[in-house]
């Protein structure tokens, strides 16, 4: 009997991270690469990443992306900076609001046109299961060249482990839909 309750206790201490885990928020610390793909017309990767402020829930937020149209010898790079902030909602569900610069460059032949704006966005990111979390917000974008759009963005995280995992989401507007797959590292 003491052998099967020392099973009993080595198999609960192993489990106890992933249920520590479970009960955590969505982390707001993390960095991820990905594959970018905006309405099968474009394609190219993105860096992402989000730092939270001690235990304050703000957090900043930085992103690159570079797009190659196809058949077009144009390049889009897109940059972003802004903070955010994500109230608790329950122990696995956080409501967020963030802002944004934007700084797009298209490359063409001979030159380069910048355009600059701002994104706001809110929404709900929630552990859904112990290793999914699920993200819905909407977005809007302004700036020189655009004449404020609205867009929704859905997302998840598929979790391998306490800090690695699987992500992807679509952003759909009248106009176009974006598509990332990436690999995220949480801390």
């Amino acid at each position: 009997m003491k052998r099967s309750n020392l099973a009993i206790a080595l198999s609960l201490a192993a489990a106890l991270p992933f249920a520590v885990q479970a009960q955590e928020a969505p982390s707001h610390t993390w960095v991820e690469g990905s594959y970018v793909n905006a309405d099968g017309d474009a394609e190219g990767h993105a860096v992402r990443g989000s730092f939270e402020f001690g235990e304050s829930n703000v957090y900043g937020l930085a992103g690159v992306t570079r797009l190659e149209l196809d058949n077009s010898p144009l390049k889009l790079d897109g940059r972003e900076l802004g903070l955010g902030y994500a109230h608790p909602m329950s122990d696995r569900t956080d409501l967020f609001a963030e802002a944004a610069y934007l700084d797009t460059e298209v490359q063409v032949p001979g030159g380069a046109v910048d355009s600059n704006g701002y994104r706001t966005s809110v929404g709900l990111r929630s552990g859904l299961t112990d290793r999914f979390e699920g993200l819905v917000k909407a977005n809007y974008v302004d700036g020189d060249d655009i004449n404020g759009d609205f867009s929704g963005t859905v997302g998840g995280l598929v979790k391998l482990t306490p800090t690695w995992g699987i992500t992807g989401d679509v952003t759909f507007d009248d106009d176009a839909e974006t598509y990332q797959v990436g690999v995220r590292a949480s801390f």
